[in-house]
């Protein structure tokens, strides 16, 4: 069984899950709105210039602006909580990506990682004095964190599997992330030190990277994450209960941000996940309520992936 019928069955196994509203659509013809969506930026990464750097832009898709511009692979924007600094990876994915972090405006760049391993993936705590992310320095991926100057480095997991897209819930007393320990991704939580973990999803969803809506009170997500079978985003309550599914379109939606009113999320757009990226990407924003999804970069030949709202 693949497809729509693999997906419905991991949505069955996990218990009673609905549908917000009507069928999403992958376009529709309403841009993005809320109380906070037309003052706020959505930071993500692009290869729109020739190669990939750090844009932010408006969230219908308007005033694109090229924050990192240099011929070195930026990925994995992350806003801090009061708006004035993004973390982000220099380097890229591989080996010799590190964290960076520059003011709002693409200025003031400054390194906080040095290791001859990758580092990406940025979290910042809600009181904007530490940064979590994932690190390849022990051999594996695993969760990190270390105060927002990059100083007093601390392993927080330490497992065989992959551990990895963490996310700092609102109130800073748990820290969310995907994990493949189970022999299949799952979203688990654990508090800042690392102790008390907990599994929110079952194996048979599949479940990629999430994050906390802006109360704390819900997670996204999206199945189907470490398979090659279309995902479609859903969304629980923090204590993994109550899964109900957000969008079914075609294509994958990937997600972990939240609009600063909790009424949208940003995601990554794409046709097939391979080795954890879309084929092709656009970021698209989804209204929670309806499920619509409005793709607000439609660019054809150019992938655009991890977009994050700012606060």
């Amino acid at each position: 069984m693949t497809g729509k019928g693999q997906r419905r069955r991991h949505f069955a196994l996990i218990g009673a899950v609905t549908m917000l509203g009507f069928a999403a659509v992958l376009t529709v013809a309403a841009q993005p709105t809320g109380a906070n969506g037309a003052d706020s930026l959505i930071a993500f990464e692009s290869d729109r210039g020739g190669h990939v750097d750090i844009w932010v832009m408006r969230p219908d898709g308007s005033n694109t602006v090229n924050l990192t511009n240099d011929k070195i692979v930026d990925v994995f924007p992350a806003w801090s909580p009061d708006g004035t600094k993004i973390a982000w990876t220099r380097g890229g994915r591989g080996p010799g990506g590190e964290i960076w972090v520059m003011a709002s405006d693409g200025s003031g760049k400054t390194q906080l990682t040095f290791n001859a391993f990758s580092d990406f993936g940025a979290t910042w705590s809600p009181d904007g004095t530490k940064i979590a992310f994932r690190s390849l320095r022990g051999g594996n991926r695993d969760i990190y964190v270390m105060n927002a100057d990059g100083s007093r480095e601390q392993r927080l997991t330490d497992d065989p599997a992959s551990d990895f897209a963490a996310d700092w819930s609102p109130d800073g007393k748990r820290i969310a992330f995907t994990s493949e320990r189970g022999g299949a991704c799952a979203v688990y939580t654990m508090r800042p030190d690392g102790s008390k973990l907990q599994k929110l999803t079952a194996d048979s969803l599949q479940a990629g990277p999430s994050g906390w809506s802006p109360d704390g009170n819900r997670i996204i997500s999206e199945d189907n994450f470490c398979t090659l079978f279309e995902s479609d985003l859903f969304v629980m309550n923090a204590d993994g209960s109550g899964v109900t599914q957000v969008t079914d379109t075609s294509e994958n939606e990937i997600a972990k941000s939240w609009s600063p009113d909790g009424e949208q999320v940003v995601a990554d757009l794409g046709r097939v996940t391979v080795g954890g990226h879309l084929a092709k990407g656009d970021i698209a924003v989804v209204d929670m309520g309806s499920g619509a999804v409005a793709n607000v970069t439609d660019s054809p030949g150019i992938n655009e992936e991890h977009p994050e709202w700012s606060p």
